[in-house]
């Protein structure tokens, strides 16, 4: 692509990347403030990188934000894009994100060396799956990038096993060796007429209390597929149904577990999620026609997306059929993400994955009926409660209501909690409704997030979605702080009737090394911060604005700052920290999100462990005799 560089220069930090000697690739943030050490120009960097257009978005101020996909010789890099803006007032663009430069000290070639064939055998056999019941396998060659910033050739491998209980396995194979790099479950649960509803929201009809539905119509035949979306009957089996057809124009197939018609359900309610993102949006969920499978299996209680469709089951003990409006926009909404930003379903990126489909859910009812009661999957839940709350999370049991208390490997459907509740709070904020807070995020998905984002990454991109809208950036701010993610410092900008006094928003970095743990202030205010209160959990109190502190003993402590401004109000910030005793061990401790592969050594509590063969996520300490890390003994 030609990008336009008329007159403007960014300052780019590459000299790092052109002599040093470590093998590895160099991240250069380009967003205004980043620090940056030689000046080059734009259209230099045009020169000596390589760009994809993957977006587009014209906003209601005449500017256009556009994605541009990072490649390596004609080769996607994973995850990496840059935001370019563009006004019709003015010829020069500007920058936002990361630009990778020095790939080509890691990378002496992009021949892989490993088939793409090969790479989804290797995903089979490390997943335990027969290939002849693989489906709708995926490969792409793309250059990805490991947690020091190492490039790797790499095949980006999917499929699915449809089975009792469907899996979805993705995974990025080094291609030159064909070790598997990062692996993970990818699959995400969860005009006719006809009645709709269940036992639960009362038997409702579609051309009289709702509108009715989209069908196609050839000599008195109706059939459940309209422009935009086909609703295919799978009869209780795992494989193969058909678009459902019936007798012109009332629908009354079929009753199954206490609901008047699923099929209908999920046909009128997939067409309300289309009409939503083209209203508000003027872009469809996702790139190809909207599928929606129903009657999935036998008594199967769930919903998912596989990558390419939205399957639906039955329920059977707990739930109704799961074709609830909330339910079909949530599993549509996985599409419209995984065609966005692709988050990676698990760590942190999983739970702002499952939240961003919880509150498109909110926004298709609302879109619906004008109201939402912030309760998921309520409708086709069994007897009172619900499948999770988004005001308060926790209600569930399971799910966390603030970032300081995710913990590594925690189900993405219960970390998503902290996000949902941010939207809660942004929905409910003075000048806010759920529109407008869903105008925010949809942006941030197509623009400002990336497959590996964390919540404070994530909510760095609301904040710029905001600043493109003219939305007011405090206010996602403080929705943000309430969770503990840190979105930024108070602006102002695009905040009208801005207090003359406005409360301090307490923010700090933590690092831990060994017993030590490393606090710096981030905090903000309009008038500046005078005190400084810090709590390390253990008992230990500081009122310097950054210290360290050392712990007596190992444990999970929650380290809480408290600011104070000058008028005397104060605001509070959490983070949870783990602390590992590894007495005298010098090898690497174990971290629970890094790939081992077999012969790497690791330490924990004490002793020092083999890998057997590749692994991610087991204790070594818990493995036992016949588990994937050899014990080597007490360390020296």
């Amino acid at each position: 692509m030609k990008l336009n560089t008329t007159g403007l220069f960014l300052a780019l930090s590459v000299t790092s990347a052109l002599t040093s000697q470590a093998i590895a690739a160099n991240r250069v943030n380009l967003d205004e403030g980043a620090e940056r050490s030689q000046l080059i120009s734009i259209s230099e960097l045009v020169e000596q990188h390589q760009f994809e257009t993957t977006a587009s978005v014209k906003l209601n101020n005449d500017i256009s934000k556009t994605k541009l996909q990072q490649m390596y010789k004609g080769i996607p890099v994973y995850g990496e894009s840059l935001v370019s803006t563009a006004s019709a007032l003015r010829s020069a663009e500007s920058f936002s994100g990361d630009l990778i430069t020095g790939i080509e000290q890691d990378l002496a070639d992009v021949m892989p060396s490993i088939s793409e064939n090969e790479s989804v055998s290797i995903l089979a056999q490390h997943w335990n799956h027969d290939l002849i019941k693989v489906s709708q396998p995926e490969r792409n060659l793309v250059i990805w990038l490991d947690e020091k910033d190492t490039a790797h050739l790499a095949w980006q491998v999917s499929y699915v096993v449809y089975a009792k209980d469907p899996s979805r396995p993705y995974a990025f194979i080094d291609a030159k060796s064909g070790a598997i790099l990062d692996t993970w479950d990818a699959i995400a649960f969860a005009q006719g007429t006809g009645p709709g509803g269940n036992a639960k929201t009362g038997r409702y009809h579609f051309g009289t209390d709702y509108p009715a539905f989209d069908v196609k119509e050839v000599n008195g035949t109706c059939s459940l597929d309209s422009a935009n979306v086909e609703t295919l009957d799978m009869k209780h089996q795992q494989a193969g149904g058909s678009i459902h057809s019936f007798n012109c124009y009332e629908n009354t197939s079929r009753e199954v577990n206490g609901a008047y018609s699923p099929l209908n359900d999920a046909h009128a309610f997939g067409q309300v999620v289309f009409k939503m993102y083209k209203d508000w949006y003027q872009t469809a969920p996702l790139t190809q026609k909207l599928r929606l499978r129903v009657h999935y299996g036998n008594s199967y209680e769930n919903a998912f997306w596989d990558g390419r469709q939205m399957t639906f089951g039955d329920g059977a003990t707990r739930f109704y059929p799961l074709v609830s409006l909330d339910v079909v926009a949530h599993e549509v909404s996985h599409g419209f993400t995984q065609q966005n930003s692709n988050l990676e379903y698990k760590n942190q990126s999983g739970g702002m994955n499952e939240a961003f489909s919880d509150i498109s859910a909110a926004a298709a009812v609302y879109y619906h009926t004008s109201s939402f009661n912030w309760k998921i999957g309520d409708q086709i839940f069994k007897g009172s409660g619900s499948m999770r709350y988004m005001d308060t999370p926790s209600r569930d049991g399971k799910s966390i209501d603030h970032a300081k208390d995710y913990r590594q490997g925690l189900n993405v459907h219960y970390s998503s909690g902290v996000y949902n509740r941010s939207f809660y709070l942004l929905a409910n904020t003075q000048g806010w409704d759920i529109r407008k807070a869903f105008d925010v995020f949809v942006l941030a998905n197509q623009m400002y997030w990336t497959p590996r984002s964390t919540y404070d990454q994530g909510a760095v991109g609301v904040v710029k979605a905001a600043v493109d809208l003219g939305y007011c950036v405090d206010d996602i701010v403080y929705a943000f702080n309430k969770v503990g993610v840190n979105a930024g410092a108070l602006t102002g900008q695009g905040c009208k009737d801005i207090p003359t006094d406005r409360p301090p928003l307490a923010a700090f970095d933590a690092s831990v090394s060994g017993k030590q743990v490393t606090v710096t202030d981030r905090s903000s205010d309009d008038k500046g911060i005078v005190g400084h209160q810090w709590s390390f959990g253990d008992g230990a109190m500081s009122t310097q604005p950054n210290t360290a502190h050392t712990y007596n003993a190992a444990g999970s402590y929650t380290v809480t700052l408290t600011v104070t401004d000058t008028t005397g109000q104060t605001n509070s910030s959490s983070q949870s920290i783990t602390i590992v005793d590894n007495g005298n061990c010098t090898t690497p401790l174990w971290d629970a999100g890094t790939i081992y592969l077999k012969g790497d050594k690791v330490s924990q509590a004490g002793k020092n462990y083999e890998a057997k063969w590749w692994t991610q996520g087991e204790d070594p300490t818990q493995t036992g005799t016949w588990g994937v890390w050899r014990d080597l003994g007490a360390c020296q």
